[in-house]
């Protein structure tokens, strides 16, 4: 028979099998150990390791930064207990900032932030989720150094009314896209099946602030995997979207096109075509009817001398046997075969 750690003496502390005993702000806590309950993500293999390392680089610190942290973290508390605020330490709090950083892809800060940053809350209009689309709609953008968090669960049967600890990190960090996140191939890459019409999925979304390490409150939503669903997905024409069997004349591409109005961002690095004044592009699906037109953006490159010329371009779109075909036409200013054509243009 294993004791457990005993709560009536007074300032103990100790562990014993999974149950551990600590002493903070006055009271005793036991607490039992977590353990696992799926596969290891890359995300968490990541963040376990950066914690080791991180949680080292302490005692490299000066006495003043260690200060500041402890400073700091008298303005800050960890997650509630019993309904309560615990405080947190320098240490912790140190480990725990620069864990989110190094999870968004940011340097170890050793400095303490001059302040406890406050970040926004998520909000967005609806999530959905289909065997081949999950996406947060209507997000509320904030900009940069925030970036949106994103826990998901795998699929869970629909009368499970509580499954927050299965989710994992889907996304360390990204950026809506107008109002949209598509984390469709994220979740599949992550959790490695699709969702099952009729199960449930648990999501959680939080903002975090990439320049500090601090982070919003989670906003969590349960929703019931559908068959399909009327939700429009935002249209992208990228790399990824170039027919591998005809030849494209551009090194980068990402064309996004607006829902609801006939607008579309335009981006790339054209590289000519024969002697044509043009760059044209082959994609492997054909373009919504609706967006199929003509839009204008601007262009600029560089001289032998390096000065910076600009230009105007016509882009044409079009739909034929099952592809779509996008043309960069030269129309004003000095044309170089190549050139970085840019802009948000009308398509009529």
């Amino acid at each position: 028979m294993i004791a457990l750690p005993s709560i009536a003496f007074e300032g103990f502390s100790g562990s014993a099998k999974g149950v551990t005993a600590r002493r903070v702000g006055g009271r005793n806590i036991l607490s039992v150990k977590s353990r696992p309950t799926g596969p290891t993500t890359n995300a968490q293999v990541v963040r376990r390791a950066s914690m080791a390392k991180i949680t080292k680089s302490w005692k490299q610190l000066t006495n003043e930064q260690m200060q500041n942290w402890d400073r700091l973290a008298e303005h800050a508390s960890s997650a509630s207990v019993l309904g309560q605020k615990t405080e947190i330490s320098g240490l912790n709090l140190f480990i725990r900032l620069n864990v989110n950083r190094a999870m968004a892809g940011e340097a170890l800060l050793s400095s303490a932030p001059e302040s406890n940053v406050a970040v926004p809350n998520v909000e967005f209009t609806q999530v959905v989720v289909t065997p081949d689309l999950v996406v947060l709609g209507g997000v509320k953008h904030e900009p940069a150094p925030l970036k949106l968090v994103v826990k998901m669960s795998v699929c869970q049967s629909a009368g499970v009314s509580n499954g927050w600890s299965k989710t994992v990190i889907i996304t360390p960090g990204m950026e809506d896209d107008w109002g949209e996140a598509d984390v469709t191939h994220l979740y599949l890459k992550t959790i490695g099946v699709e969702p099952v019409p009729g199960e449930k999925v648990f999501v959680e979304a939080y903002w975090m602030d990439t320049s500090t390490g601090f982070a919003g409150l989670a906003a969590r939503e349960s929703v019931i995997v559908t068959d399909e669903s009327s939700y429009q997905r935002r249209v992208k024409a990228t790399m990824d979207s170039l027919d591998p069997t005809e030849e494209s004349h551009v090194s980068s591409l990402d064309v996004d096109f607006s829902t609801g109005a006939p607008v579309a961002q335009f981006n790339a690095q054209c590289l000519g075509h024969s002697n044509v004044a043009s760059s044209e592009v082959y994609l492997d699906q054909q373009l919504p009817s609706e967006i199929i037109g003509t839009g204008m953006c601007l262009g600029r490159s560089n001289d032998a001398d390096g000065h910076i010329n600009a230009q105007s371009y016509l882009v044409y779109m079009y739909n034929r046997n099952g592809k779509s075909q996008l043309t960069f036409a030269h129309r004003g200013g000095p044309y170089y075969t190549h050139t970085e054509v840019f802009g948000t243009g009308i398509i009529y």
